[in-house]
C-alpha cells in the first residue's frame, strides 16, 4: 500500500482551533486540519509552513511538533505530521480557496460536533480531552524522543555489522545499505534479487521473541509510539511482498553469541537459492 506523507497545522487562537471544510472529491463536506503533502527533500516543518501559506494565505509562528497520525484509507496509508502553531502577528486572517466549502474557528470543546475526515478523528479526540499543559507536555516528550533518537545510529550498528560479516563470509556480496528505493528502507538490500533484510533493534521495534520492557512513565505516549513503529514495519513488509520481494527480519536478540550461528544459517539458506535463480 502506498504511503502518503503530509503535514498539517493545528492553528490555535485562544481556546479555538481553525478547521476547514473540504470542497472536493469523495470526502466533500468533511472537516479537516489545513495542510498538504510533503515534497521531496522537504522537512515536515517546511511543508506545513508552505502549505498553510499556499492554502490559506497565512504565515505561522510558534511551530511545535505535536503528533504523528497514522491511518489506513482503502487505497493508501496516510502518515500525517501535526504541528501546533499560531498566526504570525503580521499575517492577515485565513482566506478560503476554491477547494474549501467553509472554514471556522472552533472552540476545542466543540470540535467533535463537526463531521471530520476519518483520519482526523483520533487527533480531534486528543485535542478535546487535552488541556494546554497536556499539549505542552506531549510536545516536550516528542522533542526529548527526537533528541534521543538522533544519538542512535541509523546504520553500521553492531548487529548490522555482524550480519554483513556473515554474509560476506558466505560469499553473498553486492548488497546495498540503508536502501531508500525499497519500502521500509532495508538495512541490507540485494536489489537485483529483490531481497530485503531488516536488522531490528528489539526495544524500538518491539521484538515478539524477547518481550522488551515498557517505560514506567508516560505509558500512553510510549504505547502509541511503539504501536506506530510496529505498524510501519508491517506496512513495509506488506509493500515488499506486493512488489515480489523476499523480506527477512533479523532481531537483535537473534544475534547473541548462542543464537547467531542458527540465525545466520537460516538467513543464508534463504538468500543463496534466490541468488542462484537470478544469476
Amino acid at each position: 500500500m502506498k504511503t502518503v506523507r503530509v503535514a498539517a497545522g493545528i492553528i490555535q487562537r485562544d481556546n479555538e482551533v481553525l478547521a476547514v471544510q473540504r470542497g472536493y472529491g469523495e470526502m466533500d463536506g468533511l472537516w479537516e486540519f489545513p495542510g498538504g503533502k510533503i515534497d521531496t527533500n522537504e522537512t515536515p516543518e517546511e511543508a506545513c509552513r508552505r502549505e498553510l501559506l499556499e492554502e490559506l494565505n497565512v504565515r505561522i509562528t510558534s511551530l511545535q511538533d505535536f503528533y504523528t497520525l497514522e491511518y489506513d484509507y482503502p487505497d493508501f496509508h496516510l502518515s500525517m505530521n501535526c504541528f501546533l502553531c499560531h498566526l504570525d502577528e503580521k499575517s492577515g486572517e485565513p482566506a478560503r480557496n476554491d477547494r474549501q466549502r467553509d472554514m471556522q474557528w472552533v472552540h476545542k470543546s466543540s470540535l467533535a460536533t463537526l463531521e471530520w475526515m476519518p483520519a482526523d478523528i483520533e487527533l480531534v479526540n486528543m485535542l478535546v480531552r487535552m488541556g494546554e499543559e497536556d499539549e505542552q507536555a506531549l510536545v516536550k516528550r516528542r522533542a526529548a524522543v527526537r533528541k534521543s533518537m538522533q544519538g542512535n545510529k541509523r546504520r553500521d550498528t553492531k548487529p548490522e555489522l555482524l550480519v554483513r560479516q556473515r554474509l560476506r563470509a558466505a560469499g553473498l556480496t553486492g548488497y546495498r545499505l540503508d536502501w531508500a528505493k525499497a519500502p521500509g528502507r532495508p538495512d541490507i538490500a540485494f536489489p537485483g534479487r529483490r531481497i530485503a533484510i531488516f536488522v531490528n533493534g528489539c526495544y524500538w521495534h518491539r521484538c515478539p521473541h524477547c518481550n522488551p520492557s515498557m517505560p514506567s512513565k508516560n505509558v500512553e505516549f510510549w504505547e502509541a509510539k511503539f504501536r506506530r513503529n510496529v505498524e510501519r514495519d508491517k506496512r513495509a513488509l506488506a509493500e515488499l511482498e506486493e512488489l515480489g520481494w523476499c523480506a527477512i527480519t533479523i532481531w537483535e536478540c537473534e544475534l547473541k553469541r548462542d543464537r547467531i550461528d542458527e540465525t545466520m544459517a537460516r538467513v543464508i539458506e534463504t538468500v543463496r537459492p534466490i541468488q542462484a535463480l537470478t544469476e
